[in-house]
């Protein structure tokens, strides 16, 4: 059986769009230099602690997960904790696009009923 140890990793830019990056679980500490609005600050046994400056309220949030998640498949997602709209999301690569394209569609329709 082979295990995929490449990631999607997005996260909201300051434009409001998704920049998105592939990531080994091996180098997952270096996701600060794709994206700067990020720190990882460890990587215990199998637990990750990210640090995120969230470009929605302009505060840092902090989040905790297992890397076994994804390396199974699973992805996380991460959110603004004053709005609760997704600020990253980290995992399978069609899983993060799939939610990344439908967040764009509604976000396409909400703005084309305000025109």
């Amino acid at each position: 059986m082979l295990i995929d140890t490449v990631v999607s990793a997005a996260f909201k830019n300051s434009l409001g769009q998704y920049d998105i990056k592939r990531i080994s679980i091996f180098n997952i500490t270096d996701m600060y230099k794709y994206f700067n609005c990020i720190e990882v600050n460890s990587v215990l046994s199998r637990e990750i602690q990210l640090k995120i400056k969230c470009p929605i309220c302009e505060e840092h949030h902090y989040y905790c997960y297992d890397i076994t998640h994804l390396i199974k498949g699973s992805m996380v997602i991460g959110g603004c904790e004053k709005l609760g709209y997704p600020v990253f999301f980290i995992g399978n690569k069609e899983k993060v696009e799939e939610k990344i394209n439908k967040y764009k569609e509604v976000n396409e329709k909400i703005y084309a009923m305000f025109q």
